[in-house]
Formats: structure tokens, sequence, C-alpha cells
């Protein structure tokens, strides 16, 4: 019997934060607690629903470098009868050197498991995404590859998904379509989405929507999802809602809280369930960097200049009563001139060729990053930002 919530939302954390390369070096263990209802074969071939305990161990790393970032993550899953998962995602998450809002992330993970309902074993996928970022939102377009093995026969899926996001103030939303097709006859089986025993191969489409409301370092997300399956001429349709928070405790602890269904997932090899978790994580490492007010957001882009070099390109979406200062080592650490385009305050500075550090201070506070760049700290209690210019 498969316990194991924590797979699943740790892989979805690495492939689907985008923020994660602004952020400094960071380790986070994490335990808690599960309660799964799955669906398990009986001896005379029938499925009926079971309840389920475990407890769940995990560690996530992340280490950024000047151009790109690394990220792994590693996690345990542990009923009462034995080891039901165990799960290691390696990726990376890079920008593109010829514009910054281009960013792609990739990588490999794999799994062991036990299932009641869908058989003993493994599972190796890799994974790509590209996105593109803007001020407000974004759009991403991924595709996956996955074999799974189970009571050693073989299975193999491939699949993609497309998506775009949004903010507004507080609340973040996304809505995507998935694709996948799978030879996993086992794990759709006990999800109930094959319904043709004869078929080979099975499509599943996937349409999902997102709300989040981000208050800091906390936030609560609501998701609804709708799958229709088809195997052979026969079609199935089932529908997933979750919800998941995070409330931080302290600067390096948090309790993070999950409760839903979970559809099947042939690319990672983990089945449909309903889930609820409770756990807590510690960050260690370096003292997490504080972030802008939220009421103020940054990001800095290179535009390409004639005759080599570029145009350094800050936009601050800030409130008209607060005062807002753009700075860096090209400047001397002096404010340069901001003018309003539009709902944004825009610093444009000519630079050469090289590397630069850029920074911007809201209301006389710390100085901060831009959201988009990677962040080094300062020997002053504050950050910047770090671009190169080809």
């Amino acid at each position: 019997m498969i316990r194991r919530a924590a797979p699943w939302l740790l892989a979805l954390f690495v492939v689907a934060n985008p923020a994660a390369a602004q952020a400094p070096s960071e380790l986070r263990l994490e335990a808690g607690y599960a309660r799964v209802r799955q669906r398990e074969q009986a001896p005379d071939g029938s499925y009926r629903e079971r309840d389920s305990d475990a407890g769940l161990v995990a560690a996530f790393w992340r280490r950024p470098f000047e151009s790109w970032t690394f990220l792994a993550s590693g996690n345990v899953t542990y009923g009462r009868d034995s080891i039901a998962a165990a799960q290691a995602v390696a990726a990376f998450s890079a920008p593109w050197s010829i514009d910054d809002r281009l960013r792609t992330e990739g990588g490999v993970a794999g799994a062991r498991f036990s299932l009641a309902s869908a058989g003993r074993g493994g599972n190796a996928n890799a994974f790509a995404r590209q996105h593109y970022l803007t001020d407000r939102g974004g759009t991403w377009l991924g595709a996956g590859v996955a074999r799974t093995t189970r009571d050693s026969r073989y299975s193999h899926s491939t699949g993609a998904d497309f998506g775009v996001w949004g903010r507004l103030g507080f609340l973040y939303g996304s809505g995507s379509y998935g694709w996948q097709q799978s030879s996993d006859r086992p794990l759709l089986t006990a999800a109930g989405q094959a319904v043709d025993p004869a078929a080979r191969l099975y499509t599943l489409s996937d349409v999902e929507l997102v709300v989040e409301a981000r208050g800091g370092p906390n936030s609560l997300a609501l998701s609804w999802a709708s799958r229709r399956g088809i195997s052979g001429d026969n079609a199935s349709r089932v529908i997933a809602v979750s919800t998941s928070g995070i409330l931080q405790v302290t600067e390096r602890v948090a309790f993070t809280a999950t409760a839903g269904r979970q559809l099947a997932d042939p690319l990672r090899g983990l089945p449909q369930a309903e889930l609820l978790t409770a756990s807590l994580r510690v960050s260690f490492g370096e003292k997490p960097l504080p972030v802008m007010q939220r009421s103020a957001i940054a990001s800095a882009s290179v535009e390409p200049a004639p005759g080599g070099g570029g145009e350094l390109v800050v936009r601050v979406f800030a409130a008209d009563t607060m005062v807002v200062e753009v700075a860096g080592d090209f400047s001397n650490w002096q404010p340069v001139a901001l003018h309003r385009e539009g709902g944004l305050l825009v610093a444009r500075v000519r630079l050469g060729p090289g590397k630069y550090r850029v920074a911007v201070r809201v209301n006389l506070g710390g100085w901060r990053a831009p959201r988009n760049l990677a962040r080094v700290r300062d020997d002053f209690g504050g950050e910047a930002g770090i671009l190169v210019i080809p």
C-alpha cells in the first residue's frame, strides 16, 4: 500500500516554481503526517477504498550560481507495514542570456514505490519546461517522458502541458492544459480511468485552475482540475479539488498542510488518492533575506544597444506615496533618475559589456534585488541583483 503525499508535492514545487532561482542557497527539512485514502484491489479482483496513515520525511536543497540555479529534493513516505515510497529529483533553472524574461527548467527524477493497488516497482522520468515571464504574469510550455516498472512489467508515458499565470495585488492565478499518453494500465485501472481493459494506450486530458493568496511568506491556495480519460472507444471523467497552505511561524520554521484529491500521474508513477497532510518545515543555511514590501515590485532587464553593451531598464510598480530609489555599482551607489511610464516607475541606464550589481530601495528601507535577478548580500544587511551584459 502506497502512502506518499510528499513525493508529488515536492516534485511539483521543483518543476513549477519559476521564482526558485531568485533566492539564496537554502536547505529545508520537513517532517509530518499524512492520511491517505486510495483504491486497492481485493482478492476477488474488485476495488475498494482504504484509509492509511503514514509519516513523511523530506529534504530540499537549492544552490544558486551566477547564471543558473540547481535544485534537488529527496523524500521518503513510511507506513506501518513498509517504506511505501522514496523519490529523488534533480533540476536546474536558468534565464536566457539574450532575454532574462525567458527561463528554462529541466531535470530528472527517480522513485521506488509499493502499490497494493497497482503493483510494486519504480519510475524514472525526465522533464523540461520553458517559461516566459513578465512583471505581472507569464506563460510556460513543458514536456516529459517516463518509464515505469510494476511487478517486472514495463510501461512508458509521455506528456506535455501549457499554462498561463498572472497576479493582481496579493492574488495569484493560473490556468493550464495537460496531455498524457501512457501504457501504465495498472495505475489507471486503480484510478478508474482505464475503462477499456483491451486498450494498449490510455490518453489523459487535464484542465486545471489555481487561485493563491500570498501575504509575505504565508500563502493559501485552492486548485480545481478536470480530467478526461480515453481508452479505446470509451471515456471517463474525474474532478479533483484540493487546498494547501503555508504558515510561517518564525523566519526559519513554517507549518504546511494539504487536503484534497490528487489525480494519478503516469509520468511520475503516482496514484490517484485523497490526501490530508500536515508537516513542519525547518530552513537552514543563510539567514533568509527580507523581501521588498508587497506594494512595491521591481524587475530588471537589458535591452541591446547599437555598437555593443546595452540599456539597463529597471521597472518598479509602487504606490504614488512611496519613495523609490534605484542604484548600483555603475552609479557608485548613487540613485539614478526615475520617470513614470504608465503605472510604473522606470530607470534607464546605458552600460557597456560587463558584470553589474543593481538594487532598489523603498521608503529609505534596505536595498533589495529586482525580483527576476539572482540575489547576493551586501555588507550592510541588504542585497543586490547580479546581471551580465555581453
